[in-house]
């Protein structure tokens, strides 16, 4: 019984911590997403006459590299505050023999972060897959078009009610619903056609299903769905722009026409197409005002636009200093991590000077790991770490865990800013903790604030 209470145990304990840096993930993702999905739906505004939906598409990818990108992921500027960041040896304080742990185990609001997460994100996988399989069985009964009075690089298929639409990954192919081929309708089925095939040509069935993929990876970042939702729509203006490429005014007053025609004839998809069919008839209104809108710069002038604004949406993702040269990677709890230069690891048995270096800085005026740690390891700092884990003890006799502690170091030897990133469940004993760092003085440095990640093991 009590392998099996420390084993619930750890896993609440990875549980919640995995919800705490969910949490920390989210918020400071959808800040700074919003941030930048604001300047993508800005520059799309103010862009939306002079260049073409397939390049304004690339303002969204800055929003989608935020979310996959860490979230200490950093890009060097020049002339940027310098920040140098730290990486300490573990320190461990209070080992001992774990006992049985006291009082039932209970699952805090960390916990049920993570689980809901994991929990929605299976849901919306679910409902994409579900809604995959419903279209693939109402598609049994299309049948191939054998005969067209042009021709089309793809199978091409008929159904009673689907269509039009694109679908298909490994065998792409084309479905348009029946009555698109009764006589009389010769042109709307050519525009139909031309735009499902500049679906495929452009490889969009691909870029569906990775936002589908990413949009469930990431679903509590709210302003990725409105950036997944607007670049679905500039594929559909992207189809019509590759569909009346050399076309003239009459010639598109026929397409708006056979866009109108497809509403009138009502064929809606019966089965949710969302996750997986391409729409012909989708974001109409605009559409047809985009057909009136032909006053595009050249497209030399177009792609340099788009690069220029992508890339500052891109630098605005990240602005600190990159490593220097030669700054090997370091493993914190199974993260590398690989900008900024760490402290020497503690060689096993080996104990460290709690005495100050004589020189606080190098010859550049930054302060050296070994002052900044020698600071850390007085004795009275980890008498009042112990403090905080002992009066933890008394609550929860098996209480372990890591505190990484994060503290921001400025000039002056004063901290700015602590944080921390915990797999102990106490709250109480990390805040404790991540208080004894906030009061720490360090040697004054002339290099710009330093930011300082310290591992310290509580427990056995």
């Amino acid at each position: 019984m009590t392998d099996l209470g420390i084993d619930i145990g750890s896993a609440g304990v990875a549980i919640e911590s995995f919800g705490r840096a969910l949490v920390a993930w989210s918020a400071r993702l959808n800040v700074s997403t919003a941030l930048l999905l604001g300047g993508a739906l800005l520059f799309d505004r103010i862009l939306s006459r002079r260049a073409r939906a397939s390049f304004r598409m690339a303002l969204y990818a800055p929003v989608a590299l935020r979310v996959l990108l860490p979230l200490d992921w950093d890009l060097r500027i020049a002339n940027a505050p310098r920040v140098q960041t730290l990486f300490a040896p573990l320190l461990e304080i209070g080992k001992h023999r774990a006992a049985e742990a006291q009082g039932p185990f209970t699952l805090p609001w960390y916990a049920l972060a993570a689980t809901a997460y994991v929990a929605i994100a299976l849901l919306l996988a679910v409902r994409a897959a579900v809604a995959h399989v419903r279209l693939e069985r109402a598609l049994i009964g299309a049948s191939p078009v054998r005969k067209l009075d042009f021709t089309v690089p793809y199978p091409v298929c008929e159904h009673a009610d689907l269509g039009p639409m694109a679908l298909g990954i490994v065998k792409p192919r084309i479905v348009i619903p029946h009555a698109l081929l009764e006589p009389g309708n010769e042109h709307a089925l050519a525009c139909a056609l031309r735009h499902e095939v500049a679906h495929l040509r452009r490889r969009d069935p691909w870029l569906a299903t990775a936002l589908v993929f990413l949009r469930t990876c990431a679903w509590p970042i709210l302003p990725l769905w409105i950036a997944v939702a607007r670049v679905r729509q500039l594929v559909e203006l992207a189809c019509d722009e590759k569909a009346l490429d050399g076309a003239d005014a009459a010639e598109r007053r026929r397409y708006g026409h056979a866009l109108l025609d497809m509403t009138e004839a009502r064929a809606f998809a019966l089965v949710p197409l969302g996750e997986g069919g391409l729409h012909f008839r989708s974001t109409l209104r605009s559409r047809i005002e985009a057909l009136a809108m032909q006053r595009h710069w050249p497209l030399a002038a177009q792609a340099v636009a788009m690069c220029l604004v992508s890339t500052a949406l891109f630098f605005a993702c990240g602005t600190a200093p990159a490593p220097p040269a030669g700054s090997d990677a370091l493993s914190i709890n199974g993260h590398r991590i690989s900008y900024g230069y760490e402290f020497a690891p503690t060689a096993p048995g080996e104990s460290r000077n709690a005495v100050a270096p004589t020189l606080s800085t190098n010859a550049e005026g930054r302060l050296v790991p070994e002052a900044i740690e020698s600071v850390v390891r007085q004795e009275a700092t980890a008498v009042a770490i112990s403090s905080c884990f002992e009066a933890g003890r008394r609550k929860n006799a098996a209480l372990a865990g890591n505190v990484n502690v994060k503290v921001v170091i400025d000039e002056d030897g004063l901290t700015k800013d602590a944080s921390d990133e915990s797999t102990l469940p106490d709250r109480e004993v990390v805040d404790c903790v991540v208080g004894v760092f906030r009061g720490i003085r360090y040697p004054a440095s002339h290099d710009g604030n330093i930011a300082v990640i310290y591992p310290i093991h509580l427990g056995s």
